[in-house]
């Protein structure tokens, strides 16, 4: 007579099954996990041979000395092109008239700019007196509250300065 065995043959096919289920799933994954694979041409132009690391510490120490020059002759030329842009622009400060909304300036005393070709007469001279230079034209809104200027009397004064640099010192609000 034939006897069913002891141990089911079950008992190990179905682990057996589930971890053939989990290779099979992650042989199916591997080509989203990994990169597309480049041609050998490419390997060679994508990455460039890594420089060789000095394992001598003074190597190391002379290599951080060298940065160190060239990041402070990059400060010293830095500071000598700030220096020189500073000196080279001169600023020339015009006013707003808090009552009429004039702009003027003092040179010796107070002259107003009332017209398009004053402020052509003006910008003329100080380019003449800046020589060089480069003038800048800052046009000093009221310091105290005013009505003045309106938004005509702002662009009436873009229109006289608008091919020269140029711009507005509005104070803050409540400062």
């Amino acid at each position: 007579m034939i006897r069913p065995p002891r141990r089911s043959v079950t008992r190990f096919f179905i682990p057996l099954i589930d971890v053939l289920i989990l290779l099979f799933c992650i042989f199916l994954l591997m080509p989203f996990v990994s990169g597309p694979v480049p041609a050998d041409d490419e390997k060679a132009e994508a990455k460039p041979p890594a420089p060789e690391l000095p394992a001598d510490v003074q190597e190391l120490r002379k290599q951080l000395a060298a940065a160190a020059r060239e990041r402070d002759e990059a400060v010293r030329r830095l500071d000598r092109y700030q220096k020189e842009r500073g000196e080279r622009l001169v600023v020339r400060v015009l006013e707003i008239d808090p009552d009429t909304g004039k702009l003027y300036y003092y040179a010796p005393g107070r002259q107003e700019v009332t017209s398009q070709a004053q402020a052509e007469q003006l910008v003329a001279f100080q380019k003449r007196v800046a020589g060089e230079k480069d003038v800048y034209f800052l046009i000093l809104y009221p310091r105290k509250a005013s009505r003045h200027p309106v938004q005509a009397d702002l662009d009436r004064y873009r229109a006289w300065f608008k091919d020269v640099p140029h711009g507005f010192d509005i104070p803050k609000a409540g400062g």
